[in-house]
């Protein structure tokens, strides 16, 4: 089993020049945390989510690496993450997405194994292109692949169910009994 069989084709996405405000709406309404970004060739060119958008909300002293760890002696920290929502709202979801998206890509060739060591590696859901390009195909997530491995499950136990049925019915009567 691969990728393409857990692919979610029609996923929301977002453009690069859309904004923040408009992304995070149709994150909102479709109770999704990270979408895809896709330029207009169809090209995945990044990641758009909570996750980032929630460390631009931080102080510059804890966004960078070793930077501050404990935040308990600013008060008023909500109003004002609050009021960098609104600035950053107008703005593109360009200058606020994941570029680094590398690691994270998928090909719908990518065996399913690979696929959910992946998505517990990195979350869901994860990005799919065409395997030499960055063409945009579809998200795979931790749901889809547990739906697909769950249609499987069944058709295996029915494949069994079945061939238990017919031993059972070529077997003759005086075997049945013993």
């Amino acid at each position: 089993m691969s990728c393409k069989e857990a692919l979610i084709p029609n996923s929301i996405q977002f453009s690069p020049e859309q904004s923040v405000k408009d992304a995070l709406r149709i994150l909102e309404e479709h109770h999704i945390r990270l979408a895809p970004v896709v330029d207009t060739n169809g090209n995945l060119v990044g990641m758009f989510g909570l996750h980032s958008l929630m460390e631009d909300l931080l102080p510059m002293a804890a966004q960078i690496e070793d930077g501050l760890t404990d935040l308990d002696f600013m008060i008023g920290g909500a109003p004002g993450a609050a009021k960098k929502i609104r600035k950053i709202g107008p703005k593109l979801v360009k200058d606020h997405m994941d570029k680094e998206i590398a690691e994270i890509v998928l090909n719908p060739e990518t065996p399913i194994l690979e696929v959910i060591r992946m998505l517990t590696r990195n979350g869901s859901p994860l990005p799919v292109v065409e395997e030499d390009s960055m063409k945009y195909v579809g998200v795979v997530s931790e749901q889809s692949c547990l739906h697909r491995l769950h249609e499987i499950l069944e058709e295996v136990e029915k494949e069994g169910q079945e061939k238990h049925e017919q031993i059972d019915h070529h077997q003759k009567p005086d075997d049945r009994a013993a």
